[in-house]
C-alpha cells in the first residue's frame, strides 16, 4: 500500500499546509529536530527506569529485551519521519523554484553533474534570488557559473622552470596517454620551441612502445625505453640537456595493485616532478572514484580529461575537481596529433554544463 500525505495534517495543533510553511526550511528541520529529541528524551528516560528496576537476571533479559524493541520502535520513527521532512522539504523548494531555475537544474542533471553538487546550488539560489531575480535567464545563469567556478581550482599548465622539467603521466587503460604524451610533445617542440625527450615504461604492450616511436621520430624529438622503475634515473640523466622530460607509463587497471605497487616505485624514484593523473570524460563517476582511490599513495598531481569529443555528459569532469580539489591542466578533443589538446578553460567547461555545444566537432 503506498502511503500519502495530507497536506492538512496538523503538527502540535499547527497546520501543516505548504501554504503555512514559514519562508524558508528551517521550519521543516525544527519540526523533524523537536520530535527526535523529545523520542531521544524518552528513550533515555525509559532506559533509566528500566535499569533501576532491574534487580536480578530474569528482570535484565527483559530490560535488554525491551531496550532492543524500543531501539527498534525508534529507528522505524526516525526513518518515518526523515521520509515525511524530505517529501515537505522537496515540495518546499519546488515551490520556491522559477522554471528558469527548474531548466537549469535539470540541464545539470542531464550532464550527469552530481546530486550533492546539484542540491548545493539548488539551496544556494533559494538563499540569494528572491523570486523576481529568478525570472531573470541572465541573472541565475550567472548565480550558478559563479558557484560552478567555486569548485574548480584554476587550470595549472606545465610552467617551465629550471629545477622541474618532468611530466610523469600516469591512469588506468584505455584512456589515450600515450596519444596524450605525443600532443604535448608536438606542442612543446612546435609550438613553444622547447627541447623535449620521451621516456617510456609502458613495455607491456608492444604497440605502445611502437606508437610512440612513431610519434618521437614524426616530431622529432628522443625516446629512451625503460623497464625497470631504477632505470629513469639514468634515462632523466641522459636528457639533461633538455628543457622537458615527459614519461609515458603502462596503463594500470585500478583493480591490478601488483602494477599500482610499481607504479609507486617509479615516482618514487624520480627526481623532482609533476604528475598528471590521465582520466577520460567518457568514464563513468563511480568508476572515477574508484580510480581517484586506487591513486590516493599520490600526495600532489594534476588532473587531464581526454575524449571531450565523445560525450556530451561533462558533468564528470566539475564531480572530479570537486571531490580531489585538484587543478585541470589540459584536455583533450580528438585523436589529432598535435591539434586536438588545449589548456583547460574552466568558464568553457562550466559553460558546457549549462547547455553551450563548445566542444562539438563540426560534422
Amino acid at each position: 500500500m503506498v502511503a500519502t500525505i495530507d497536506s492538512d495534517i496538523s503538527l502540535n495543533g499547527k497546520s501543516n499546509k505548504l501554504q503555512d510553511i514559514k519562508p524558508s526550511a528551517q521550519h521543516v528541520r525544527d519540526e523533524y529536530d523537536n520530535v527526535g529529541n523529545n523520542f531521544i528524551k524518552e528513550l533515555n528516560e525509559n532506559m533509566q527506569v528500566h535499569k533501576n528496576t532491574s534487580k536480578d537476571n530474569a528482570k535484565q533479559q527483559n530490560h535488554n529485551e525491551d531496550k532492543e524493541l524500543i531501539q527498534q520502535d525508534f529507528m522505524e520513527l526516525k526513518n518515518m519521519i526523515s521520509k515525511v521532512y524530505d517529501a515537505v522539504k522537496v515540495d518546499y523548494e519546488n515551490i520556491k523554484l522559477s522554471d528558469i531555475v527548474k531548466k537549469y537544474l535539470k540541464t545539470l542533471e542531464d550532464y550527469e553533474v552530481d546530486k550533492v553538487i546539484v542540491n548545493e546550488i539548488k539551496e544556494k539560489l533559494i538563499e540569494t534570488l528572491d523570486g523576481e531575480k529568478q525570472q531573470s535567464d541572465a541573472i541565475v545563469r550567472n548565480t550558478i557559473y559563479n558557484v560552478l567556478g567555486k569548485y574548480m581550482k584554476e587550470p595549472e599548465p606545465f610552467t617551465f622552470t629550471k629545477d622541474k622539467k618532468v611530466i610523469i603521466v600516469i591512469g588506468p587503460t584505455g584512456v589515450g596517454k600515450t596519444t596524450t604524451i605525443a600532443k604535448l610533445a608536438a606542442n612543446m617542440v612546435l609550438t613553444e620551441k622547447k627541447k623535449v625527450g620521451l621516456i617510456t615504461s609502458d613495455t607491456y604492450r608492444i604497440a605502445a612502445v611502437e606508437q610512440l616511436k612513431t610519434y618521437s621520430e614524426i616530431i622529432g624529438v628522443p625516446l629512451s625505453i625503460i623497464y625497470t622503475p631504477g632505470e629513469i634515473l639514468n634515462a632523466i640523466e641522459n636528457y639533461k640537456e633538455k628543457e622537458l622530460i615527459l614519461v609515458d607509463t603502462a596503463g594500470r587497471s585500478h583493480k591490478d595493485k601488483y602494477q599500482l605497487m610499481e607504479l609507486k616505485t617509479l615516482i618514487k624514484s624520480s627526481i623532482d616532478y609533476e604528475v598528471y593523473l590521465v582520466m577520460s570524460a567518457t568514464t563513468k563517476f563511480s568508476d572515477c572514484i574508484e580510480i581517484i582511490k586506487s591513486y590516493s599513495f599520490l600526495d600532489d598531481y594534476k588532473l587531464l580529461f581526454t575524449k571531450l569529443d565523445e560525450t556530451s555528459a561533462f558533468g564528470v569532469i566539475l564531480n572530479v575537481a570537486y571531490i580531489t580539489k585538484k587543478p585541470i591542466s589540459y584536455i583533450t578533443t580528438g585523436q589529432s596529433v598535435p591539434d586536438d589538446i588545449e589548456i583547460a578553460d574552466n568558464g568553457k567547461i562550466i559553460n558546457c554544463l549549462l547547455g553551450d555545444k563548445l566542444y562539438e566537432r563540426p560534422s
